[in-house]
């Protein structure tokens, strides 16, 4: 009974497996199905939030995540501020942008993230993911390049180029040089959309807080040689 028993266990895992495979190549659809707002208001800040839900639950995971640890580090910086010893409010506001490749396989997403404590301004940074939406798992530069140190060589030699042009009087050198040196922490922020991939760069990281949020395209053509080829794969 037992060998029994144990051959049809042995059977149904060698019909089954194939099909466990093929699930979980399908790509889920749509992908963005939904967002989440957030809206509070106290005496002392305003909140104003906006993130996606993806079809790919881990993925939609990994957003709400860091959306929700954000927010409560937020509360938690000056939970007594009332505008007793300073008169305006602290304020936290996220937008979103998804953008999706040939065929729907992976799927980027930009939190782009405002906060205001005091002071002349308010700070602004982009927060990035790529999702490959069969099972939302986060694809990192060492998943698109063969070589992420190569990689960033050619790619930071091409964002300095591009930048020294676009910023114009903006151009400062001692900032441009030290944020597109090509190390990882300079090019975390990046997506892939159906033309290339596009790296952001938060204010201050490579310009003055004037000249804005910088963004750089890069066409695939131009990195072709350096993609590996599971993402030559998923692009065409």
């Amino acid at each position: 009974m037992r060998i029994g028993t144990a051959l049809l266990i042995g059977f149904l895992l060698i019909i089954c497996a194939p099909l466990t495979v093929a699930a979980s190549s399908t790509i889920c659809a749509p992908p963005v199905l939904t967002n989440i707002q957030i809206s509070e208001e106290t005496a002392g800040y305003n909140i104003d939030i906006q993130y996606p839900v993806l079809c790919a639950p881990a993925a939609s995971k990994t957003i709400r995540d860091y959306v929700t640890r954000s927010l409560s580090e937020f509360k938690m910086d000056f939970p007594e501020h009332d505008l007793t010893d300073y008169r305006h409010k602290h304020q936290m506001m996220t937008e979103y942008d998804a953008w999706t490749t040939e065929g729907g396989r992976l799927i980027s997403v930009k939190i782009q993230e405002m906060v205001y404590t005091g002071g002349a301004h308010p700070n602004n940074w982009p927060v990035t993911w790529v999702f490959d939406m069969t099972d939302g798992h986060v694809l990192t530069l060492d998943d698109i390049f063969i070589s992420k140190r190569d990689a960033l060589i050619e790619v930071a030699e091409i964002v300095l180029s591009v930048l020294i042009e676009s910023l114009g009087e903006m151009y400062v050198s001692d900032m441009l040089d030290s944020g597109t040196i090509p190390v990882e922490k300079n090019y975390e922020d990046f997506i892939l959309n159906k033309e290339g991939v596009v790296f952001f760069f938060a204010p201050y990281q490579v310009a003055p807080y004037a000249s804005g949020q910088q963004i750089v395209t890069i066409p695939y053509d131009r990195l072709d040689k350096l993609l590996t080829p599971e993402i030559k794969a998923i692009l065409q």
